[in-house]
C-alpha cells in the first residue's frame, strides 16, 4: 500500500511540474522591502563558564515563556519561476531580545498554489545566519516557516502580508547572577534559543 501511495504521489508531482512548465514564462527577478512586528515568546539557554575564582560553573534552562517585543526591516531580491515558486535573498536588521539586535542574511523558498501572479495564500520557509555587532563570533543561526497572503496590485506589483514562526539560536556572552556578563575568554560553552513570531508586510516590485 505504501508503494502505491508513493507512486501516486510521484505521478501527481510530475503532472503538476509538467503543467507548470507548459504554462510558465521565463524566470523573473523581483525586489522588495519588508517590515513588521516581532514578538519573542520563549527562550532556553545553557552555558558553562569559569568565574573569577577559577571555579567551573554550568547552568541551563529549558524553553520558558519570555515575552519581549521588537521590530524588523529588510530588503530582498527574489527569483520567481515556473508560475508557482520563488527564491528570495533577504538582508536587514532585527531585534532578538533586549539589547540584542542582529543583521540577518536569509534565503527563503515560497510556494504559491494559485500562481504568484494571482492574489491568494502562499507558504514559505527560510534559513540563514546573522551578524551581531558586525561579527560572526556569536554563531547566530535562523530558521523560520510561515503563511502569507498575496494581493496583486497590477503592473507586477504585489503586497504580501505574512505571519511566521522563527527559531533563532546564538552564543551570547553568559550573564552570571553574581559577576554579571562573563567575558569570552572565561566562557567554555554558551547557547541560547529564542522562539518568536513575526507579523509583517512586504511591498514587492
Amino acid at each position: 500500500m505504501s508503494k502505491l501511495l508513493k507512486i501516486t504521489a510521484l505521478c501527481l508531482t510530475l503532472l503538476f511540474v509538467s503543467e507548470a512548465l507548459s504554462k510558465a514564462e521565463g524566470p523573473r527577478l523581483r525586489y522588495g522591502l519588508q517590515w513588521g512586528y516581532n514578538a519573542k515568546v520563549a527562550t532556553s539557554y545553557a552555558y558553562t563558564i569559569y568565574n573569577s575564582n577559577g571555579s567551573r560553573i554550568s547552568d541551563s534552562q529549558p524553553f520558558t515563556g519570555d515575552y519581549y517585543t521588537n521590530a524588523f526591516v529588510s530588503a530582498d531580491l527574489g527569483l520567481e519561476f515556473l508560475n508557482y515558486f520563488a527564491f528570495t535573498l533577504k538582508a536587514g536588521y532585527r531585534g532578538v531580545e533586549e539589547d540584542y539586535r542582529v543583521m540577518p542574511l536569509e534565503l527563503q523558498f515560497s510556494i504559491f498554489p494559485w500562481s504568484y501572479d494571482e492574489s491568494g495564500l502562499f507558504l514559505f520557509g527560510s534559513g540563514g545566519f546573522a551578524l551581531y555587532q558586525w561579527s560572526l563570533e556569536d554563531k547566530i543561526n535562523l530558521m523560520s516557516a510561515g503563511i502569507g497572503l498575496r494581493r496583486n496590485m497590477g503592473l507586477k506589483i504585489s503586497l504580501d502580508g505574512f505571519l511566521k514562526a522563527n527559531l533563532t539560536t546564538c552564543s551570547p556572552l553568559p550573564v552570571d547572577q553574581y559577576e554579571g556578563r562573563i567575558p569570552r575568554d572565561r566562557t567554555v560553552y554558551s547557547r541560547a534559543k529564542h522562539i518568536s513570531l513575526d507579523l509583517g508586510i512586504t511591498n514587492r516590485l
